[in-house]
């Protein structure tokens, strides 16, 4: 057999290599566009999700009695907040950070399907006719939920990451008690304290019913947490935008 000579083989060898070269090529490239477009997560107040979570087995009520499900949240940007109305100072001033930021997308005419949603954590105080007096006090814009029983809000809460605890505590003629639970719902009657305690966030979800991003207060020197209008609607630009790019 006659042996081939080095120029042959490196002619054998060329397309060969072309090839290999060709592949490390798209895969840098391919590689390169996926981190741009998929692996840089904007920086806000908070955090975006890389995979956005699909919202499952949502069963609510809104604050006109209208049933509230997944297919609630599809098709617009939605603004989730979350606390109870007699909430003496987080929750009302969260809301009302949440008007301005509904006037400041009015006033630069974003082009933008945006709903802002408070869902309560107390609803066994927070009937449909109260949620409906308060949500109105800010907006007649704005939507307000609730769950209609344990399995629902617990259902609801554990899909945002949502904390809530409850204390209640009473007295009877024999002893003195107290019980807590995460999801309390209901109350006896001589309840002599209600005591609500949750964090603060406010929830993004995207227009294919999916948690897109958290955002979280800043914080004081003297640890007083809030929101800023200012904040949210620069960090809401930056998730939008992320969120095309992915598109």
């Amino acid at each position: 057999m006659n042996k081939l000579s080095h120029s042959q083989q490196a002619l054998i060898l060329l397309p060969i290599l072309v090839i290999i070269a060709s592949a490390i090529y798209i895969f840098r490239l391919t590689a390169n566009s996926h981190f741009h477009n998929d692996g840089e997560l904007p920086k806000i107040q908070g955090f975006v999700l890389k995979e956005a979570q699909q919202l499952t087995n949502i069963q609510l009520t809104d604050h006109q009695g209208m049933p509230v499900n997944r297919d609630y949240f599809l098709g617009k940007w939605q603004f989730i907040s979350y606390g109870y109305t007699q909430c003496p100072d987080i929750c009302p001033t969260t809301l009302f950070t949440l008007t301005q930021l509904a006037d400041l997308l009015s006033a630069r005419h974003e082009n933008l399907e945006t709903q802002f949603v408070f869902y309560t954590i107390d609803p066994y105080r927070d009937s449909q006719k109260i949620l409906a007096q308060y949500i109105h006090y800010f907006s007649e814009r704005f939507v307000a939920v609730r769950a209609n029983n344990s399995a629902d809000a617990q259902s609801f809460q554990k899909s945002l990451g949502i904390k809530v605890e409850i204390t209640r505590g009473y007295i009877n003629d024999t002893e003195k008690s107290i019980s807590k639970n995460e999801h309390v719902l209901t109350a006896t009657k001589n309840d002599l304290f209600y005591q609500v305690s949750h964090g603060l966030a406010i929830f993004l979800i995207n227009p294919d019913a999916e948690l897109q991003a958290v955002f979280l207060p800043e914080t004081t020197e003297l640890g007083m947490k809030f929101f800023t209008p200012n904040m949210l609607y620069h960090d809401y630009l930056k998730v939008i935008n992320y969120y095309r790019q992915g598109s």
